[in-house]
Parts: structure tokens; C-alpha cells; sequence
């Protein structure tokens, strides 16, 4: 068939569900059975034994931990008992003033170390002046004699004074000027170390 302007070209697909005969569906017959009386279940006794499983295993595991609980306790207590009646004053007071004694005869020792150190540096200042005078002039050489003098009379003065004494003051220097002492005590340590490295190296 050939398609002509006048007709319409066919289409292909579904025809239309009027086309269809109509299909009857079958009724579906709903059964009821009757009711059949059966014999109540009794819920109760069902928990009641499930309850009594569970509070037998409960109360095997409490008959079991108790002895161990009350044992452990008796352990705590007396632990406790015993940290309390230790007097730990008693105790850390003698390793403080040990402390303190033991500081205070090496602060003795260093005082003394470094006063002569002082008066053997102040000689050598002095022996060294009348160098100083020949190279250098005699202007020169009394500056050398003053400095010797100035760390003779600091031996000296340190030589004379209290470890106490030495450290009210040096607690009155840092409260004075905080930004001195924090520098001083800065240069202090480099030198110790410098001199604590020199000799290391020598070992």
C-alpha cells in the first residue's frame, strides 16, 4: 500500500482498550474459620520461671563476688588507716633541714673559695702594676693599684660576712633592681658554663 496524500499514514502501536473484550475477573470467596476456643496461656508462670532462671544465676554471681567485695574493702580501709596515721611532717622535716645544711656548707665552701680567689687576684693586679707603670705610664699603673685595691677590700669584705648575711643581701639587691640581678645571674651562668666547658675539654 502506498501512502497517498489524501490518506493518512497508519499507525502502529496499541489499539485502543475499547477494542478489547472486557475479561470478567473471578470473585474471590473469602473463608472464615470459625473460632476455635483453645486453653488461655498463662503468661504469669512463664515470666515467674524465666524471673526465677535469671535471679538464681544472679544470686550465684552475688554469693561468688561477695567475699571478694567485702575483702577488698577491708583492703581499702586499711590502706587508708595506714596513710593517715603516717605524720609525713615528721618525715620530710629532717630531709629539709638536711637540705638546708647541706646547701648552707657548700654556699660556706664556695664563700670562702671565692674570697681567695679574690685576694690572689687582687695581688696579681698589684704585682703587675709596676709593669703596667713601665709600659704604659704611671696614670696607668695607679688605675691597675685602685682595681687591686677595690677587689682586695671585696675579698675581704666577702671573707668577713655571714652566708646569712650574704644572702639577705643579695635578696635586698634583687628586690632593689630585679633587671640587674636577672643580668648579673644571666652572665654568671655563661661564664660558669664557659668555664665548666674548658674544663671538659681538658679531661
Amino acid at each position: 500500500m502506498v501512502d497517498t496524500p489524501e490518506t493518512p499514514p497508519a499507525k502502529r502501536g496499541r489499539k485502543p482498550a475499547a477494542d478489547k473484550p472486557a475479561k470478567a475477573k473471578a470473585a474471590k470467596t473469602v473463608i472464615t474459620p470459625e473460632p476455635v476456643e483453645a486453653a488461655p496461656m498463662k503468661p504469669a508462670a512463664t515470666r515467674a520461671t524465666a524471673d526465677e532462671g535469671s535471679n538464681g544465676a544472679e544470686s550465684k554471681w552475688s554469693a561468688q563476688i561477695a567475699p571478694i567485695k567485702a575483702q577488698a574493702e577491708k583492703a581499702a580501709k586499711t590502706a587508708k588507716e595506714k596513710i593517715n596515721s603516717v605524720d609525713w611532717k615528721a618525715h620530710v622535716d629532717p630531709l629539709k633541714d638536711q637540705a638546708g645544711k647541706t646547701a648552707k656548707s657548700a654556699a660556706i665552701v664556695a664563700k670562702d673559695k671565692t674570697g681567695t680567689a679574690m685576694q690572689s687576684l687582687a695581688k696579681l693586679i698589684s704585682d703587675t702594676a709596676g709593669t703596667v707603670d713601665a709600659k704604659l705610664g704611671p696614670q696607668y699603673g695607679d688605675y691597675a693599684r685602685q682595681a687591686a685595691e677595690q677587689v682586695a677590700g671585696a675579698g675581704t669584705a666577702l671573707e668577713g660576712k655571714d652566708v646569712d648575711q650574704l644572702m639577705d643581701e643579695a635578696r635586698d639587691f634583687v628586690r632593689k633592681s630585679p633587671a640587674v640581678a636577672i643580668g648579673a645571674a644571666a652572665v654568671v651562668g655563661y661564664v660558669l658554663m664557659r668555664l665548666a666547658k674548658g674544663s671538659d675539654d681538658k679531661a
